[in-house]
């Protein structure tokens, strides 16, 4: 029976991994969005415009993730890349977040991790890793960590299963490491934990929907950093 169950999830795999490449060889085709800001100013001509900086660092998640849409009235960077894991967003720190000397920085990632065979443990360690060095080197900056978010998964559930326990690690350390977590896995799941169909388009990928499902959430977080009513 194990060998059976072992053997559905690798379709799964196939389809999602393919997912990430392509997603992964778009983005270098293109000018990196962290350096560009002709590309990543919302809602200001110039920097100094701004009374305030969020950096969104994550993956595919937060790279195609319209935040002047999803976030109106938030002065907001994407420093997503397509593609990416916890180890690349831990590297690349410095100029795609410190450079915007932010007063406030989302991360989002893990999927892609797990998909590689990363363990739940390297995982954790990455992103609390990421909130140590943004109380370091910006010490002013708020930090949200949000969760994973779900997937559709195999019939085993495991991926999710990993999800779910990986979340409740960062949620019980939210305190001790001094950031902000927001659940948004719990907005797009499904009774069975997995991601919600009609919240994507591959299995993946928040759509507009699900992107909008998960906005109240991470915008409440956001909230009683920034005190503004970013939700009307």
């Amino acid at each position: 029976m194990e060998k059976r169950g072992k053997s559905r999830r690798w379709p799964v795999l196939a389809a999602l991994g393919a997912v990430i490449l392509l997603a992964g060889a778009v983005f270098w085709l293109r000018e990196p969005r962290g350096r560009d800001l002709g590309t990543v100013l919302f809602g200001a001509a110039t920097l100094a415009d701004w009374d305030g900086t969020a950096v969104f660092l994550g993956d595919s998640i937060t790279d195609l993730c319209d935040l002047d849409v999803y976030y109106p009235g938030l002065n907001a960077v994407n420093s997503g890349i397509s593609g990416d894991t916890t180890d690349g967003m831990l590297d690349r720190l410095e100029d795609w977040v410190f450079a915007y000397e932010p007063d406030i920085v989302v991360v989002e990632g893990g999927i892609n991790d797990l998909f590689l065979g990363v363990e739940e443990d390297k995982i954790v360690e990455n992103l609390l890793a990421i909130a140590a060095a943004v109380h370091e080197r910006a010490p002013d900056a708020a930090v949200i960590v949000q969760s994973i978010y779900p997937v559709a998964d195999s019939p085993e559930g495991y991926l999710n299963s990993a999800v779910r326990r990986i979340n409740a690690r960062l949620e019980d350390m939210a305190a001790q490491y001094g950031y902000r977590f927001a659940d948004v896995y719990q907005a797009l799941r499904t009774e069975e934990g997995a991601l919600t169909e009609r919240y994507s388009w591959d299995g993946l990928h928040p759509n507009d929907a699900g992107y909008r499902a998960a906005a109240p959430v991470l915008t409440a977080a956001l909230e009683e950093i920034t005190g503004k009513g970013l939700l009307g």
